[in-house]
């Protein structure tokens, strides 16, 4: 990869901090805290700040740090003086970018019935309307078969497949505006029997917090490629994106080298997954051509770069002292924190894919013995193991221990007869008068008297 690309794969990790000034339209007049880690401690210091100093308005302001806005620390005003103005923050500082800050909103204005919140486009109202992104994915994926059944069915065939995309497509703010102006385009047409849902629809893409699933396993966004094999604005499983960019990359490596030929095909990609219960992102371009791999090989070797080799530690020198701490950060959290993520997401895909090729093979088989009886409960067992990793990944906690085969391979009857034999054991050493522990260190012999 050429090192002018590499900056474009920075981890997306948005910094929140608040500040308090008492003049906040010139914040650093007076009194003035900043890098503050919490609402609550920037109300305290807010609170402590007189009214009448200064014939100012005091207030609370939020300061972000964006990585993908190069650094620049951008400052938001929260509160000015008593008054919380979401009509301002929205039309003139556009923090619709920001998530974050809504919600920061939100919760201030829960806090505090002394603030007076101007927000004429019922921003908060809106942020509380929430939905599962699976049965909003379900709604629309219906919806579809509802309108045009044929058109459906031919381009469709695997609906479970279909709807999946869907769900994964609405966690992309490109794909909810993909899907809202499908509706808004077809809302004159549809007849009266589905109109109703269409604009129920809208009203939810347009306004509602649509919640990843607690399980879901990370995917790609494909934002545009210059192969043809990726169609811009689709979306991914991670475990089926990597192989295919390592495909990709591979047959252009191979065309370069047969043809005597250079050049590669570049692909701008998000992965999107959440973590410790946080959504985030990681952007990067891999250039088909260069021979990095897979995505995840793609991603390993660029924080490698950083880290390992000369240049690239001279790189992080010649960016300063700021940029090149917070790309070091970045490579540190990749390598330490989001590959094995990663990579335990796709070695749990490929153990349940095994799991349930094998369970498929099975049903062919009529005859159950003990043998596959155990065989089917260690399947059991591996398929919740897998679901409980997914969780726990997702949503922080201690990974679960992988069953043992070798716990299932004893049959049925072993274990039946096992049973047994300790069962009568049991009996005899109460018999003698003894616990099981004593008759068994006297030898399963009764005590002499």
């Amino acid at each position: 990869m050429e090192k002018s690309k590499m900056g474009e794969n920075a981890a997306n990790n948005v910094g929140i901090s608040f500040y308090t000034a008492e003049c906040m339209e010139f914040v650093r007049y007076g009194e003035y805290r900043e890098g503050l880690d919490t609402l609550e401690e920037a109300l305290k210091y807010y609170d402590e700040i007189p009214p009448d100093r200064l014939n100012a308005v005091k207030g609370i302001g939020i300061h972000v740090y964006d990585p993908k806005e190069n650094g620049f620390i951008q400052e938001f005003p929260l509160i000015m003086g008593k008054t919380l103005d979401l009509d301002l923050l929205r039309e003139i500082h556009g923090i619709s970018r920001y998530p974050q800050i809504l919600e920061i909103a939100k919760s201030l204005a829960k806090q505090r019935e002394d603030i007076t919140v101007v927000d004429s486009h019922g921003i908060l109202k809106e942020t509380e309307i929430t939905i599962g992104a699976s049965e909003l994915a379900k709604r629309i994926n219906d919806l579809q078969r509802k309108i045009d059944p044929d058109f459906y069915s031919q381009f469709y065939p695997d609906a479970e497949k279909q709807e999946k995309k869907v769900m994964m497509k609405l966690l992309t703010e490109d794909g909810r505006k993909e899907y809202l102006s499908w509706l808004k385009a077809g809302h004159m047409v549809l007849q009266n029997e589905v109109r109703a849902e269409a604009e129920d629809i809208s009203r939810l893409l347009e306004h509602a917090q649509i919640q990843w699933p607690e399980i879901m396993p990370p995917f790609v966004f494909i934002c545009w490629s210059e192969t043809y094999e990726l169609e811009d604005g689709d979306v991914i499983p991670l475990e089926e994106a990597d192989p295919i960019f390592e495909r990709l990359d591979r047959t252009r490596v191979k065309e370069n080298k047969e043809n005597d030929t250079g050049g590669y095909d570049k692909t701008k990609f998000v992965i999107y997954y959440q973590i410790n219960g946080e959504l985030s992102t990681y952007e990067g371009r891999q250039d088909f051509g260069d021979g990095d791999g897979s995505l995840i090989e793609h991603i390993e070797g660029f924080a490698k770069y950083y880290l390992e080799t000369e240049s690239g530690r001279q790189l992080l020198k010649d960016m300063g002292e700021e940029s090149g701490r917070a790309m070091q950060e970045d490579c540190e959290y990749i390598r330490d924190e989001l590959l094995p993520y990663l990579k335990y997401h796709c070695n749990l895909y490929a153990i349940e894919k095994a799991l349930l090729e094998e369970q498929k093979a099975e049903e062919k088989i009529p005859v159950v013995t003990d043998r596959q009886e155990a065989r089917k409960e260690y399947q059991r067992d591996m398929l919740a193991f897998i679901q409980e990793s997914r969780l726990v990944l997702n949503q922080g906690g201690t990974l679960p221990v992988m069953p043992d085969i070798r716990d299932y391979e004893e049959t049925k009857e072993k274990r039946a007869y096992r049973e047994h034999v300790m069962k009568e054991i049991a009996e005899e050493a109460k018999g003698y008068g003894m616990t099981v522990e004593e008759y068994a260190k006297n030898g399963y012999e009764p005590k002499k008297r």
